[in-house]
């Protein structure tokens, strides 16, 4: 693993690798947290043909009770409400203003 060298006492000391083997290292410690953790890859026994079969099938149904909720008739209350006019009452008094000057514009010739 390493090389042998001495110590200041004369003992020998083995001094390992600290990083020439740290991917494999992390690697095993990654596999050992997914065993632990019960990670497993998703497989539902279908070949992908099948898989985009079955999808399709899911996908059809769900535009179908789409397009079925969409012709029911709504209820009264439940649909979405107008949006409120801005300036109304500006606009009501603008033309209340407007129609009293033509009046009296009317009177004063």
């Amino acid at each position: 693993l390493g090389s042998v060298h001495k110590n200041s006492k004369g003992k020998k000391r083995t001094k390992i690798m600290t990083r020439g083997n740290q991917r494999e290292i992390d690697r095993q410690r990654a596999a050992n947290r997914a065993a632990r953790a019960g990670v497993k890859k998703k497989d539902d026994g279908l070949t992908p043909q099948q898989r985009n079969e079955r999808d399709a099938k899911a996908m059809a149904e769900k535009k179908a009770k789409k397009a079925a909720k969409a012709t029911e008739p709504t209820s009264g209350g439940s649909g979405p409400k107008p949006a409120p006019k801005k300036n109304d009452k500006k606009s009501e008094d603008l033309s209340s203003l407007l129609s009293e000057g033509l009046k009296s514009g009317a009177k004063s010739k």
